[in-house]
């Protein structure tokens, strides 16, 4: 209705200064005429040189105005058509933003949507590998108490072959046992619903509990283990549950894929930092440049493709160590060439309370605005502004 209003006043607009052309050239041209019949008269009107003098000097108000009219007359048509664009160029402008301001809300929606569909699909994800492993997890556990029953002989003697296959079962129960634990824990951490236990802990002794368990595997594969601590115990405030586990995960991959050669366990402290480190570096097969850049991506195993060099898992254990590090402000690098081995670092905060103000702070510098710069963001202020005040008045009157 606006865009119709607007054309009917241009032309309305253009139609009048057309018609005022056309009456300038009417009466330029009545002016023409009397200017010719005044020219036939002056032989018989000649009466002195001092009174034609006085009547050509002498012009009428009609003459004036078709003077002004026969003079404008372009500039006046010029005008109508400017004026014409003008008001076509300003029309086609808003046309233009209107039509900019509905394709942008419709591609926000839209992505607004595929957001919405993405975190529903991730959501699922989470709960069926939740469900299914948790599920997959209590039949395996009875497979596995039946082999150790029938291996130590609770129900009876069985023969060395017998012992060697079910051995072997159980090994491989053993392994699928891991497998399902991986994604249990990843999906409890995707889904957040592993909280974080802050204590007071010594990383010195916490990283030496695992020595036992690691020295054993490191021998059963000739591999040297060696551990280069600080003599500070290193107290510090974490989660001593997930890095127990990180380094734990770290452990378990430098055996894996280290065939010769040694793996080294360093804990100390950064300079000039109020953080401590933890390495594991070995000289196993190493990780191409290429690679590193994923390593830490769920469900990836750089040697999978090689049945040479494939090791089993299914490519976890890196990024249920970079989520657990997430969750307790850590840190973690690799450095690593091809053949020659590989070095993971963590970096942890001596206080995890200290680094979560820090962070809170941080986010409090950015003031809550209204984002969304229109009159729905403005009333959702407003409400909650008038909810705070009415909270505060049913406190004032209860006390």
């Amino acid at each position: 209705m606006h865009l119709r209003s607007v054309i009917l006043a241009a032309f309305v607009f253009v139609t009048l200064a057309t018609g005022a052309s056309l009456l300038a050239d009417d009466s330029f041209s009545l002016r023409l005429g009397l200017q010719s019949v005044q020219q036939r008269d002056t032989p018989f009107l000649r009466a002195g040189p001092k009174s034609s003098r006085k009547e050509e000097s002498k012009t009428s108000p009609i003459d004036s105005l078709t003077n002004a009219f026969g003079s404008n007359k372009e500039l006046m048509v010029y005008g109508a058509i400017a004026s014409f664009g003008v008001l076509m160029m300003g029309l086609a402008i808003g046309n233009a933003s209107s039509n900019s301001k509905k394709k942008t809300d419709a591609q926000f929606e839209l992505l607004k949507q595929e957001k919405e569909k993405a975190e529903n699909l991730a959501k699922l994800k989470s709960e069926f590998l939740n469900q299914v492993s948790h599920e997959l997890r209590t039949p395996l556990a009875v497979i596995i108490g039946y082999i150790e029953c029938i291996t130590d002989g609770l129900y009876g003697n069985i023969e060395t072959k017998h012992q060697e296959i079910l051995q072997i079962v159980a090994k491989q129960s053993a392994h699928l046992k891991n497998m399902i634990d991986q994604i249990l824990i990843y999906s409890r951490l995707e889904a957040g619903k592993q909280p974080v236990r802050i204590e007071e802990l010594q990383l010195t002794k916490t990283v030496g509990d695992l020595r036992d368990t690691f020295e054993f595997l490191c021998r059963q594969k000739g591999i040297d283990l060696r551990w280069e601590f600080s003599k500070d115990p290193m107290s510090i405030r974490s989660d001593m549950g997930r890095v127990k586990e990180v380094v734990s995960n770290l452990l378990q991959n430098a055996v894996k894929y280290t065939d010769q050669g040694s793996i080294t366990v360093r804990v100390g402290t950064l300079p000039s930092t109020d953080s401590v480190m933890i390495e594991v570096a070995d000289t196993g097969m190493g990780i191409s440049e290429p690679n590193l850049a994923t390593i830490f991506e769920p469900f990836m195993q750089v040697h999978k493709t090689s049945s040479e060099h494939s090791r089993g898992g299914i490519g976890l254990g890196l990024s249920i160590v970079k989520k657990h590090l997430d969750q307790i402000h850590g840190a973690i690098s690799v450095k690593s060439e091809l053949g020659k081995g590989s070095t993971f670092r963590i970096v942890l905060p001596r206080n995890y309370d200290k680094q979560r103000s820090r962070i809170s702070w941080l986010f409090g510098l950015v003031k809550p605005r209204n984002l969304r710069g229109d009159a729905a963001g403005t009333a959702l202020e407003a409400h909650a502004e008038a909810r705070e005040h009415k909270t505060s008045n049913a406190r004032h009157a209860v006390g």
